[in-house]
């Protein structure tokens, strides 16, 4: 291992301290790729990098807006629930369409709220607006109109401690991914490498249509369900068999271990989420001058999902109760509506 250390230029890695978290997350990069296990000292390499992420991961989930609840009645005295929903109406439908919400609230019937992650696309639009100054109504003045659709709650937990412990989860998931796709396209040229390519492939793709990563705290695109998601645990548990019955090759292994402690070290450059503020009057249109009054100030999380192309998501830690559950019949009705 001397080689391999003169190769890549490595020193042995600085012992980390006792963290449960940080050992539930090594066992999470682990089960994404098993064959980090061959490479030298992979567990304190592992960690050395990992420590770094968490420390980072917590301090951005940590600094996250508090929980808003989101109810009919919140509608019309909260300003950033009105501003997420163009109707009061529309927070009863969006909640009834959450398979996740639905889901968490079958699996605790002992839990009377959910505290969740609510997704969306902000869409921006250039239109001409009336404007009424020094006494003079003016019809064409150039307004930037902002709305929020797409709703999706994803990631739920019974405390907003859980919630941030799982989105801190799923951040360590997309890093892993990145770390993936980079070992995916080095293009390495040994010709016994050609199998574990298209095998890594395979996981990539796996691992994104099971809704890891930042697709699965901000939504965007399609979601597998129940069904397709039992048989992608079939196809990553036969990937898993696949790269294992490769052998440890063990300086390619060794390799692949660095690039994911060299993804795990630079977890500011990855995980792209950013405050936004912005000024909205009650019909949503952006107020860029003076103070007005009946005007609000909005902080956004916008976060950018990785994808082709890219897009980039508002989202919010959002309440609720399992009584603002729809029957399931509520979204049978809509659907019968809808067709007829």
């Amino acid at each position: 291992m001397q080689i391999l250390d003169r190769l890549f230029g490595r020193k042995k890695p600085e012992p980390t301290p006792a963290d449960d978290e940080l050992d539930r997350m090594v066992a999470r990069v682990h089960g994404m790729y098993p064959r980090l296990r061959h490479a030298h000292d992979h567990d304190e390499r592992l960690r050395s990098a990992m420590a770094r992420s968490l420390a980072h991961l917590r301090k951005l989930v940590a600094d996250f807006p508090s929980v808003r609840a989101v109810t009919v009645q919140d509608w019309g005295t909260d300003p950033y629930v009105r501003a997420f929903f163009a109707a009061a109406n529309d927070i009863p439908d969006a909640i009834g369409r959450s398979r996740d919400l639905r889901a968490f609230f079958t699996q605790t019937p002992d839990v009377f709220e959910a505290h969740a992650v609510l997704g969306m696309d902000l869409v921006e639009r250039q239109v001409l607006g009336a404007s009424h100054e020094g006494g003079v109504t003016r019809m064409d003045v150039p307004q930037t109109t902002v709305s929020f659709t797409d709703h999706q709650f994803r990631i739920c937990g019974g405390s907003v401690i859980a919630l941030r412990d799982e989105i801190v989860a799923r951040l360590v998931d997309q890093l892993g991914i990145e770390a993936l796709a980079t070992i995916s396209a080095e293009g390495e040229r040994r010709d016994e490498l050609q199998r574990e390519r298209a095998l890594l492939t395979t996981r990539l793709r796996i691992l994104e249509r099971q809704g890891a990563g930042m697709r699965s705290m901000a939504g965007g695109g399609s979601r597998a369900d129940p069904g397709e998601l039992a048989r992608l645990q079939t196809e990553m548990d036969e990937n898993s068999q696949e790269l294992r019955s490769l052998g440890s090759l063990s300086e390619i292994v060794d390799r692949h271990l660095e690039i994911f402690c060299q993804v795990f070290s630079d977890p500011e450059n990855r995980i792209h989420v950013q405050a936004r503020q912005i000024r909205l009057n009650r019909m949503n249109v952006m107020v860029t001058d003076g103070n007005p009054e009946d005007t609000h100030v909005l902080d956004l999380q916008i976060a950018r999902v990785p994808g082709d192309p890219p897009r980039e998501r508002a989202f919010a830690i959002v309440r609720v109760a399992r009584t603002d559950m729809p029957a399931a019949s509520h979204l049978l009705d809509q659907a019968a509506g809808l067709l007829g």
